[in-house]
């Protein structure tokens, strides 16, 4: 009951809340509460556990809160009145047009309540779409004055900020620079001092470059609009609070946080957004170099006070070291935690490098170089040492202890100590340097053979200290610029440079004191801010980004730096324990997802990392791109693109905000039906409101620019369920503009999802304006459809048998729908010849057409589908009927009798080969009707055949002869009548016809005499073959004599045979004991009943007494005649005769056996037969009855009934068939 309601409820539209509850349109409040209540009991949520409990509560809740608002119901009643009145006027027009009839346009009438209902719908869509359209005009009003106020209120907020931080950093705006305080340098203060107003300066919270390029100057940006590769960011935090007071010298990252070191010995360590995380005085005086350990738990720190400071992060350990001497750069072993030496390399203007490792017997210093310069740059990978001197790059092998080459200084490049050496390990076996306006690169590769080289110091060493590797110079080329930092990105070069052609072409004078003084200060004030340059292999620069850095104009190239941080899994790092995240940049999301480059000045420090998803997508969207933007989006989605690993950075809700901009974009510009594709990606799929009330008010949109037919295949039915409204909306669109559309949706959508009942009267209202072929039986397909759905079986089968629907009448017996076929018995014929293909003119046979499955429906359920029914429909189409009443004779001849005489007409006319057949088999027809029909067609042996049925035999013999002149036909009609006067007839009409008379005597056989047609043949005709004729008479009567001969010996020898037999079983004994029954009485036989002496026993075995099985006429008939010859006897005679008998055996024994004489004679005349075999032969008898047919019955019985044969005569034993014992 609750599964019925519900799927009734949910069949509604929810514009018609009166047929959710069920009351009629003037009911009352108290009506409408009273059906809530009954309904809302059955279909309640917590009351049923139907899975569509909940959807038709809410719109039964729905609906009875509609109802129960005066305003609404009476809103819902005055447009349904208007809808009866619009379609009354509209039918009237039709009927006066002759487009309907007038019987059909009775508005009292359940069809016009049905199309009134539908035409209501109509109309509160039309009326619901122009509201959704006011809505959205209104909204969007409102939101751009909204914005408007938003953008207002930003703007304010955004100028009250930057006055505020404009007035805070006044005083560092006329600060000096103490980096050249420091130096000694007195212009610096001056210069400071005068161009400090003109320096750009940023708030710390403030982004320092734009997405399109970190450019100072807004006329130099990139008129070709190419997309940049980074993005720049400068480090906020309280990173700009150190800068107040202090400067940077040099840095390094790590993947975790920066390691800062400063011109006043200080070494910061700092995460990714700039807070300082922990700080300490390492030196006195300018820090020139930091390294951090692989696993990030100590950090060592050169200054130029001499001193190697190695101090750890999660302990107090720290290593100090003073060489005396300014040390320029020092590196830690990669796995200085892990390993017990503790070992770090260093070097500075002593030109040493020297390596401190703990040893068993204390700490050392082992000199590995010696050069003529300062050490300038050191790096460390695994068991690779790299350091910059005079001399070029040496590289050492830690395992080995030797080292392994060394790469010269190009040729031409300026006093290395003007210019630092730039070291980057790409990984274990590719080195990056930068000298100067030189770049190199230098692959490591192993050596098949090892051997010793004195001048490259190579060594023989066991397999454990690792392959021998020689170096090799694979890239080298010269640039336009001074490389202050060199990376690898991709597949390019990351070079961060200083200055133009011009700064290397000064280069060329090897000392400043050639330089005059004048020349000297204007370069120091008019530097050039540096670059950020991507260059491929093919040595092309792939773009350029100037870097407008605090101060630029006064830097120098060895005050700038790059510093690396590869992204790697945290978790892999370190193995130390430590406080979680208390260096990590855990603030930073993006930490962790690239790898990040920072940008060191004394004064700042910004990061570049690769542009992720979301500046991509911002960049395109500024432009409009909304296309790309999304493909990129959609792209990192499926994790495939270089935007993959950032798929994180765009949310659900901005993807899809994205999307429909670029949906409306497409709209407006006419392109709907991409517009809807890409609607059917953006739009949520989940059932939440927010994403029902989106597509619907997308969907409306495209209902406003005509164009529904581009998103309805995409409208979402499983995953979220519209309002039914949206649906109907959609199909009344499609079912006028495109027929296939509509269809596949029908077909595809749920039934939940709109009201069929209204949809199948729009069809069909269709149906009759359509005019193409091809969608008249599109929606032929679609009625048959919704009534299946509709469980209208009626309707749902007249369309399917008109649509040759393949496999009707099997589900019509699977589904027991013979009542809904009763009346399509035109239909189901016609299926039938669709089936056969009689309508492309192809023969076929009246047994395949028979056969078929329609008409066998037909003939098999007579009982649910009458036949006069039937035969009433197809009077019309008579060969349809011919082989419907055809299977029915086949089936059952008595079915189809009150139909005889048109059988006869309908054989007649399309099977006459057939018509004989009929006439012999079937016995209801009119004689003279059927005689009638065969006369007008001439059908001369169905003629013979009725008039012998009708007695005149003459006649029939007559058309024999004389109209198919057929000898043999015309005898075998004689002999099938066996009238001796149709013998006569044949007899003397065949006289003077010598065909006749020929076979007469070949055929004639006994039926005729021989004699008798040979007596009137005319003496002078002439019979051709009369001598074969005559001998074969002859010799038929010859074999005749010999078979009767023949037939009476073995008759005699039979006869013969069976009276031996009967007289061999008469004189067998009967063995008869005194303990057996008789079968009448149930006694034993020696147990005689009064009156009785004898026992009869029968040859079938069955023993009586014979009391028992006389009749009592018989037994007192015996009594008497024994009382008779008694009174006739004396008593004297009497008294002798016992007397004898006694003395006399002999005589005793001759007059027992007279008395038993006269007794068996007695029983003979009377001949009594054993009972039960008599009760066995009528059941057998009456068993043989039941079976026979009624001319069976006739045939054995002149009355036909059972009483017609005595079953009182004996049938299996002659007439001597007892003994008397």
């Amino acid at each position: 009951m609750d599964t019925a309601e519900i799927q009734r409820i949910l069949g509604h539209s929810v514009l018609d809340p009166f047929s959710i509850l069920g009351v009629a349109q003037d009911c009352t409040a108290d009506d409408i509460k009273a059906a809530y209540r009954t309904k809302s009991r059955l279909i309640h949520p917590d009351k049923t556990k139907h899975d569509q409990a909940r959807p038709a509560f809410e719109k039964l809740k729905r609906a009875e809160a509609e109802l129960m608002d005066d305003a609404k119901r009476t809103s819902i009643q005055r447009m349904m009145q208007e809808a009866r009145r619009e379609l009354a006027a509209e039918w009237k027009a039709e009927v006066a047009s002759g487009k309907r009839k007038p019987e059909d346009a009775d508005e009292s009438s359940s069809i016009f309540d049905d199309a009134a209902l539908a035409k209501y719908r109509s109309i509160a869509i039309d009326l619901e779409w122009k509201r959704r359209q006011q809505l959205k005009k209104q909204m969007a009003t409102e939101g751009a004055a909204a914005r408007r106020d938003e953008e207002q209120a930003s703007e304010k907020q955004r100028k009250r900020e930057a006055d505020k931080a404009w007035e805070a950093n006044r005083e560092s705006r006329v600060d000096s620079w103490r980096t050249f305080q420091a130096k000694g340098t007195s212009e610096a203060d001056a210069s400071s001092e005068s161009l400090a107003p003109t320096t750009e300066q940023l708030a710390p919270d403030e982004e320092p470059f734009s997405d399109e390029g970190p450019f100072s100057d807004e006329e130099e940006e990139d008129d070709d609009d190419e997309e940049p590769a980074l993005r720049y960011k400068r480090l906020g935090g309280n990173v700009h609070t150190l800068f107040e007071k202090d400067t940077a010298s040099t840095l390094i990252a790590s993947e975790r946080f920066l390691v800062l070191g400063t011109h006043w010995g200080n070494v910061i360590i700092i995460d990714f957004e700039g807070n300082e995380v922990k700080k300490w005085r390492a030196h006195s005086t300018t820090v020139n170099s930091v390294s951090v350990d692989i696993d990030n738990e100590y950090v060592a720190s050169a200054g130029d006070d001499g001193r190697v400071v190695v101090h750890g992060l999660y302990n107090d350990d720290v290593t100090i070291v003073n060489y005396s001497r300014p040390v320029k750069a020092v590196a830690l072993d990669p796995y200085y935690s892990r390993k017990a030496s503790r070992r770090f390399v260093s070097g500075g203007t002593a030109g040493q490098l020297i390596m401190y490792e703990k040893k068993w017997f204390g700490k050392s210093d082992s000199i590995l170089f010696t050069s003529a310069g300062p050490i300038q740059t050191i790096r460390w990978q695994e068991n690779l040492v790299a350091w910059a001197c005079d001399e070029g790059v040496q590289l050492y092998n830690t395992d080995r202890g030797a080292r392994i080459s060394q790469i010269a200084r190009p040729e031409g490049s300026p006093r290395p100590d003007l210019y630092t050496c730039r070291l980057h390990w790409k990984d274990d076996r590719t080195l990056l340097i930068g000298w100067a306006n030189f770049v190199q690169v230098v692959a490591l590769k192993e050596r098949e053979q090892p051997h010793q080289s004195p001048a490259l110091g190579f060594v023989g060493a066991d397999a454990d200290s690792g392959p021998l590797l020689y170096a090799e110079v694979s890239v080298m080329f010269r640039t336009d610029f001074v490389v202050c930092g060199l990376a690898l990105y991709r597949d390019s070069f990351l070079v961060f440079t200083y200055g133009d052609h011009q700064t290397v072409d000064g280069m060329a004078a090897t000392d400043d004191s050639q330089v005059p003084q004048e020349e000297r200060q204007h370069r120091v004030r008019d530097a050039q801010p540096p670059e950020l340059r991507m260059i491929d292999w093919n040595l092309e620069e792939v773009s350029s980004d100037v870097l407008p850095l605090e101060g630029f104009p006064l830097l120098q190239p060895n005050d700038y730096g790059l510093a690396h941080s590869a992204a790697r899994p945290q978790a892999t790092l370190s193995k130390s324990p430590r406080p979680e995240n208390e260096f990590e940049g855990g603030s930073s999301p993006q930490a962790s997802e690239a790898d990040t480059w920072f940008i060191l000045s004394p004064k700042q420090l910004v990061a570049v990392r690769p542009r992720g998803l979301a500046d991509h997508v911002q960049w395109l969207t500024e432009r409009e791109d909304y296309q790309q933007a999304l493909a990129a989006i959609e792209e990192a989605y499926r994790g495939d693109g270089q935007w993959a690993i950032y798929r994180d950075q765009i949310k659900t809700a901005e993807y899809q905000k994205i999307g429909q901009t670029y949906a409306q974009m497409l709209m407006d510009s006419g392109n709907c039906a991409e517009a809807a594709q890409v609607c059917t990606r953006v739009l949520p799929q989940d059932s939440t409101p927010e994403a029902i009330e989106a597509w619907e008010s997308w969907i409306f949109a495209f209902a406003e620019t005509g164009s529904l037919h581009e998103i309805a295949p995409f409208i979402p039915t499983t995953t979220m369920q519209l309002s039914s409204t949206v649906y109907e909306m959609v199909l009344a669109f499609l079912l006028t503009s495109d027929i296939g559309e509509f269809k596949r949706l029908v077909f595809a959508w749920p039934a939940s999802l709109f009201n069929a009942y209204s949809v199948v009267l729009a069809v069909e209202d269709q149906y009759g304006k359509a005019v193409s072929a091809d969608d008249q039986r599109s929606l032929k397909e679609i009625m048959a459809f919704l009534y299946d759905r509709l469980n209208q079986p009626s309707k749902s089968l007249r369309c399917h048998l008109e649509l040759f629907t393949d496999g009707i009448p099997a589900r019509v017996r699977r589904e027991n729908l013979f009542d809904a076929v009763r009346d399509k018995a035109e239909l189901v014929l016609r299926y039938d010849d669709h089936t056969l293909g009689l309508e492309h003119d192809e023969a076929v046979s009246l047994q395949s057409r028979c056969e078929a499955e329609g008409v066998q429906l037909l003939t098999d359920n007579t009982d649910a589908i009458p036949s006069a029914s039937v035969v009433k429909q197809l009077v019309n189409a008579p060969e349809h009927l011919h082989v419907y009443l055809h299977t029915l004779l086949a089936k059952d001849p008595h079915l189809g009798a009150p139909f005889a005489d048109l059988q006869v007409e309908l054989y007649a006319e399309y099977n006459p080969e057939k018509l004989l057949n009929f006439l012999r088999i079937s016995t209801y027809y009119t004689f003279d009707k059927a005689l009638e029909i065969c006369e007008e067609r001439s059908l001369v042996p169905e003629m013979v055949f009725i008039l012998g049925r009708m007695g005149d035999n003459h006649r029939a013999l007559m058309l024999i002869i004389d109209q198919l002149r057929d000898v043999p036909r015309a005898i075998e009609f004689a002999k099938e009548q066996n009238d001796p006067e149709l013998w006569n007839d044949l007899v003397m009409y065949s006289r003077d016809k010598p065909e006749f008379i020929i076979g007469l005597l070949e055929l004639g056989g006994t039926h005729t005499n021989p004699t008798k047609v040979l007596q009137n043949i005319p003496p002078e005709l002439k019979i051709p073959g009369i001598r074969r004729a005559l001998t074969n008479v002859l010799h038929d009567y010859h074999l005749q004599v010999e078979l009767c001969t023949d037939c009476k010996h073995v008759l005699d020898g039979d006869c013969e045979l069976l009276s031996d037999g009967l007289r061999r079983v008469q004189h067998q004994g009967m063995e008869v004991e005194s303990d057996q029954m008789c079968l009448a009485c149930q006694l034993p036989l020696e147990n005689m009943p009064a009156g009785s002496s004898n026992v009869l026993a029968f040859w079938c075995g069955h023993i009586y007494h014979d009391k028992c099985i006389l009749l009592p006429e018989v037994q007192r008939k015996t009594q008497i005649d024994s009382l008779n010859n008694l009174m006739n006897s004396s008593t004297v005679d009497l008294i002798k005769r016992s007397q004898r008998l006694v003395r006399s055996p002999a005589s005793q024994r001759r007059i027992l056996l007279q008395a038993k004489l006269d007794r068996t004679t007695m029983i003979r005349q009377y001949s009594p037969m054993c009972p039960v075999c008599v009760e066995y032969d009528q059941k057998k008898m009456q068993q043989a009855r039941t079976g026979w047919s009624p001319a069976e019955r006739k045939d054995r019985g002149p009355n036909g009934d059972d009483d017609s044969i005595d079953i009182s005569e004996p049938t299996e034993l002659p007439p001597m068939q007892m003994l008397q014992i």
